[in-house]
């Protein structure tokens, strides 16, 4: 065999491994896409069975898996239709994670920029009311927020509220669509 045949085979060779090691990762998608297809479907049964270190991310990829369903994917519009417990989790995830990764100008300029009010009420109905208090003076505060941002992610940090929408969700199966448990009656 020639050696300009040989290399090639083995140019084709390693593009059509590339392609294939591509597709593949496509195909599976991320851990995002994995967890909305698992939690596509969450009727309270499922939702009891959840590992608590899932549990945040199984509420909030089934908001995200509903809104991808939909003719116009906005998980606003579709916590609308949710128990309630779905709009305090998503509201409470969405502003945390928006907050960790930039400011508060930033969020508003992002779609959740519409549940500002329900992530206050959100962080109260979970317990974790430093935050709440920081998040209503950050939405209140005109002009440089730095102070704000600061009280806010100070008051995240010691109170965790996504460690307590654990909790809540725990503590509160109604609120999803399941039965209230004993300690919550």
């Amino acid at each position: 065999m020639d050696p300009k045949e040989l290399i090639v085979l083995v140019v084709l060779a390693v593009i059509v491994l590339a392609l294939l090691v591509f597709t593949r990762k496509k195909n599976e998608g991320g851990r995002a896409a994995q967890l909305m297809k698992k939690y596509a479907a969450l009727p309270p049964e499922q939702l009891a069975t959840v590992p608590e270190e899932e549990l945040v991310e199984a509420v909030v990829s089934h908001v995200l898996a509903c809104a991808a369903d939909s003719r116009r994917p906005d998980p606003v519009k579709v916590l609308a239709g949710k128990p309630q417990g779905f709009t305090v989790v998503y509201a409470v995830w969405a502003v945390c994670k928006e907050m960790a990764a930039g400011d508060y100008r930033g969020l508003l300029h992002t779609a959740t920029r519409e549940l500002t009010e329900q992530a206050g009420a959100g962080f109260t109905a979970i317990g974790a009311t430093q935050t709440a208090a920081a998040w209503q003076t950050l939405c209140e505060t005109e002009g440089d927020t730095a102070e704000a941002e600061k009280a806010f992610h100070l008051a995240v940090e010691s109170e965790c509220p996504l460690t307590l929408c654990v909790a809540y969700i725990r503590d509160n199966p109604e609120q999803f669509g399941g039965e209230p448990t004993e300690a919550a009656e």
